[in-house]
Order: structure tokens, then C-alpha cells, then sequence
């Protein structure tokens, strides 16, 4: 591995708050800082301040970090911004710089000459006070603990001998110091943003009072209905369940987890799918967190909050992910009062969830919060030719899968293998993964049916369009029709046993030959597509 890849990889591991990644690009760069910073301040002792303040920066917003190729000039401008504050500051001395030639010598800690882990070098002089005063928070063992891991810079294997301990206590002790220390700087975060708001003047109640739940019951996928929910909300009212999956190309997505778990139809990147459907809808979004990503920073809960307490004054949902339980919900109002958002899910409604526990459920692995904006101007026509080569790439396994899935063609290979097999698996398993395709092919064939006659939400298309648009509706039926078969196979939530030779034969020949008119039909809307922007072009000659 390149030296280049090697840091992309380290950037964006870091972004995602891998601590490993970002210890590792620390003990890459932290000399080369140094030998900035002195050249501005030429002060050793005050170089080394200066570094353990931008690294303390760098530790907070390297997720702003866009273009992990820029990782250099990014670090470089945190230092000369530091050592340009350093330089306004009094009190302190001139000494001689440090030679570039001795920079393998230069790495005074900021307490001593004990072995760190890298990202302890990045605690600066307020942040290291901070950390003491937290420290009163924890009980007597887990502050013995952290002052000596920490705070002096033990090994896990020197403290535990210090305290008369084991390892395994020694690293238990941290992990809960840890917690705690985390859920003292959110609660320390909230409070500040909450006397920001209060100082403001801000309504201290607001809900989404046209939300509900109620007529979108039944879809499985529940991305969807909470997209079709907001939608109305946002006026949008002519937009329906199949407007949604086929924007979204959830009409067209075939996801399945490489175990064939319950988890297969959430296995891709939900924030691409909801830019990518507000987008070919006219509505931009505000995202915040993601599959797969954990809420770890307290100011990301606060820029979040702001977005969803605007949204909600403008009576717009905000959709969620595990607010109750582990699917799509909605955050449909506030209350400051009692520092709480009112949420609504499949099962229920108007239920209160604390500000401090958006994101940050202890089984919680990931957080997600879609914070729709205001409608774009303009007509349908742009966004369905790429809406519909979207809808392609879904079906071809080129969209946004995630590592532990596979996606398109090569999910419908993976369940057929397993039927060839008579391969077990847990039926709830089989019978989801199967009632959430069967259920995106029906819309997707009334999506189709819809362009076929011509137009979708005023758009009209050439003849040509019109005519792959056609053939395309006519196989989806086909497959429409294949799928809820397959469905019916293994209804919810429990069907025949995937394992017995009779239903799995079956489901593999049904399998397979909608996979086949699947990818016949990608061809048809590929290429309904290029018409319609070579009629678009026309157009606007």
C-alpha cells in the first residue's frame, strides 16, 4: 500500500471515528507540526503548546475534512492559526528554533517522558485541566485508573501492577471512565446549547401537526413511508408510496447481507438514498449520521438539534433512525420544557424520547437524522433521466451497497445459490428479505406503468422513451408477478422451510427468471434515458 492510499485510508477511518486511525495520523505528522509551529513562534516550549492545541482542533473537526488529499495544507493552516493566536498572546520568550535536521529529537510530552498513545498528545493545557475536573465524576477505582493511564501515562500492564489489579479490570475500569467522561461532555454540550436557546428567545414547543402515520401503514419498507409522510407535510401532496420508491430507486434495489440475515434490505447507505430521492423530487436535505457511523462528538448533536428544532417550527417531520426501535421513524415535535422530541415509528405515536438520547442509545450502533429542506424550482423532466439510469444501477448491484452486502444481480445470485442448495436459513430471514423485494417490484411496476402512458408528474417523454419505457413496464409486471409468487412462498412471518427441496426449487426457478428480465430491462430504461436527454437537449437549443 501506497504511502498516499495508506493516509486517504487513515483520514477517512479517522472521519468515522476510528481512534486507532487517528492516533496513526497523528504519530505521522506530529514533527512535521512542530517545525511549523516553531517557525512561526520560535519557541520550542511554545511549538509545543501550539501542536497540542491544533491537534486538539484536529481531533474535533476532522470530519470536516472533505478531500483527504488535502490532509497537509488542512494541518498546516491549523498550526499557523494557533501559533498566530500564540503570537498575539504575552509572556512568553524567544529561543532558538528547532533545526529541521534534529526534528528525529524534538517530542517533549506535555507531562513527561512516559510512553503516550499518540492521540494522548494532542490533550492541551485547557483540555488537560478539563479532563481533571471531570475526573470527580468517576468512582475511586476508575479515577486511580485514568490518572495513571492517562494522566501519567502508564501502560495498562504498569497501572494494574500499581493498583493491584488485572488487565481485564484495568481496560474494564477505562471503558467505563470513558463512558461516563462522554456522556459528561454531551450532557455539558446540551446545556450550553439549551441556554443558547433560551437567551434567543426561541419557542420552546413546536410540532409537524399534519404528520401521521396511519394511511402508510403496511409498506414494509419504512424509509418509504417516512419520506412519504414528510413529503406531505412539505405540500407535496400529489407525491406517493411509489413516487418515493422510485425516486429513492428503492423500487429497483435488491440488497441482501452476505449471511442472508434480517439485515439485508438495510444494508446500503441510507443517506445516499435520501439526498438522491429528495434530489429527483425537487427538495433538498440535511443529513446527519448514517449506516453504520455513530454519534461520537458533542457539537454533532447540537448542529443536528438546530437543524431539526428549524425544521420542526416549520411544521416538517424529521425522519430518524432507531427512535424507538430498530427501523425508520419521525421526530414530529419538541418540547424545551421538558427537553424532549415527540417521535412515531410503525408502533407508535407521539411517544417522548430525551434530547440526550437522539443517537446515543447504549445498544444503539449508528444514529441517522434526515432534516428535509425547502422545495428546488424547476420541472420533473431534468431529474427522471437520472432517476431512471439511478433505477439501472440499482438493478445491476452498481448503487450503494455496504462491505458486508451485495447488491442488484448479484443478490439475486446469492438467494438463488441458497435455494440450489437448500441452504438453511432462519425463515423470518427468508420471508423478509423476500416480502421487502416483492413489495419494491410491485411499485416499481406501477411507476413504470405510470411512464408508459406517456409522462410522470407532468413530464413528458419522445416517443422513443415512451416505447423502451413500455417493454420495460411489460417485464416488470412479469417480475412483479415472480416475486409476490416467491412471497407467497414464505409469507410473514413464517413460511415453508427454505431447506425443503420442493419450495426452494421453486423459489430458485422464480428467482432466476426475474433476475433474467431484470437485466433486460435495464437496458430498456437505459436507454429510455439517453432519449429523454436527447430530447431535453433539443429542447433547450
Amino acid at each position: 500500500m501506497s504511502d498516499e492510499r495508506s493516509q486517504y485510508e487513515l483520514v477517512n477511518q479517522a472521519k468515522q471515528g476510528d481512534q486507532t486511525a487517528l492516533s496513526e495520523l497523528i504519530r505521522l505528522h506530529r514533527k512535521k507540526m512542530l517545525l511549523w509551529a516553531n517557525r512561526i513562534v520560535r519557541n520550542t516550549a511554545r511549538a509545543e503548546d501550539v501542536v497540542q492545541d491544533a491537534l486538539v482542533q484536529t481531533i474535533r473537526r476532522i470530519e470536516s475534512l472533505e478531500n483527504p488529499d488535502k490532509l497537509m495544507p488542512w494541518l498546516r493552516t491549523l498550526v499557523r492559526n494557533q501559533a498566530l493566536m500564540a503570537l498575539r498572546s504575552s509572556g512568553y520568550r524567544r529561543e532558538t528554533p528547532i533545526d529541521d535536521s534534529a526534528a528525529e529529537e524534538v517530542g517533549p510530552t506535555l507531562l513527561g517522558t512516559a510512553p503516550y498513545d499518540p492521540s494522548l498528545l494532542a490533550i492541551g493545557s485547557h483540555a488537560l485541566e478539563e479532563t481533571k475536573a471531570q475526573l470527580g465524576r468517576l468512582g475511586e477505582r476508575e479515577r486511580q485508573v485514568l490518572a495513571s493511564h492517562v494522566l501519567e501515562g502508564l501502560t495498562v500492564k504498569e497501572t494494574a501492577e500499581r493498583h493491584g489489579m488485572n488487565s481485564g479490570a484495568v481496560y474494564t475500569a477505562l471503558s467505563r471512565a470513558r463512558t461516563k467522561l462522554e456522556d459528561y461532555r454531551f450532557e455539558a454540550e446540551l446545556g450550553s446549547y439549551m441556554s443558547a436557546r433560551r437567551r434567543s428567545g426561541k419557542d420552546l414547543c413546536g410540532s409537524a401537526v399534519h404528520a401521521s402515520y396511519g394511511r402508510y401503514a403496511g409498506a414494509y419498507d419504512t424509509l418509504m413511508s417516512m419520506m412519504t409522510i414528510t413529503a406531505a407535510s412539505a405540500g407535496m401532496r400529489r407525491i406517493g408510496l411509489t413516487d418515493l420508491f422510485a425516486a429513492t430507486g428503492h423500487a429497483f434495489r435488491f440488497h441482501a447481507a452476505k449471511d442472508l440475515g434480517i439485515s439485508g434490505p438495510y444494508a446500503f447507505d441510507w443517506s445516499q438514498s435520501v439526498r438522491t430521492g429528495w434530489k429527483h423530487l425537487g427538495m433538498t436535505v440535511s443529513l446527519h449520521g448514517g449506516p453504520g457511523v455513530p454519534l461520537r462528538r458533542p457539537e454533532q448533536l447540537a448542529a443536528c438539534m438546530d437543524d431539526m428544532h428549524h425544521a420542526l417550527r416549520q411544521g416538517m417531520p424529521v425522519i430518524g433512525w432507531g427512535l424507538h426501535k430498530q427501523e425508520f421513524g419521525l421526530v414530529t415535535g419538541y418540547d424545551d420544557g421538558s427537553g424532549s422530541w415527540a417521535v412515531m415509528d410503525t408502533s407508535v405515536n407521539g411517544k417522548r424520547l430525551s434530547y440526550s438520547e437522539l443517537g446515543r442509545g447504549r445498544s444503539q450502533p449508528e444514529w441517522f437524522a434526515a432534516v428535509p429542506g425547502k422545495p428546488l424550482p424547476g420541472t420533473y423532466r431534468n431529474g427522471i433521466a437520472s432517476l431512471l439510469l439511478h433505477a439501472v444501477r440499482c438493478i445491476r448491484g452498481e448503487a450503494d451497497g455496504m462491505p458486508y452486502s451485495v447488491s442488484g444481480a448479484a443478490a439475486y445470485r446469492l438467494w438463488i445459490d441458497s435455494f440450489d442448495r437448500q441452504q438453511p436459513v432462519e425463515p423470518l430471514s427468508v420471508a423478509y428479505n423476500l416480502a421487502v423485494v416483492a413489495e419494491a417490484r410491485s411499485h416499481a411496476a406501477a411507476f413504470l406503468r405510470q411512464c408508459a402512458a406517456g409522462s410522470w408528474h407532468g413530464s413528458a417523454f419522445p416517443e422513443q422513451a415512451c416505447a423502451a419505457i413500455h417493454h420495460a413496464n411489460r417485464l416488470f409486471e412479469r417480475i412483479a408477478e415472480s416475486m409476490g409468487r416467491v412471497s407467497e412462498l414464505f409469507p410473514l412471518p413464517f413460511g415453508a422451510d427454505p431447506a425443503a427441496p420442493g419450495p426452494a426449487d421453486r423459489t430458485a426457478q422464480l428467482l432466476s427468471r426475474a433476475l433474467q428480465l431484470e437485466l433486460e430491462a435495464a437496458d430498456s430504461l437505459e436507454e429510455a434515458a439517453w432519449s429523454i436527454q436527447r430530447y431535453s437537449s433539443f429542447l433547450t437549443d
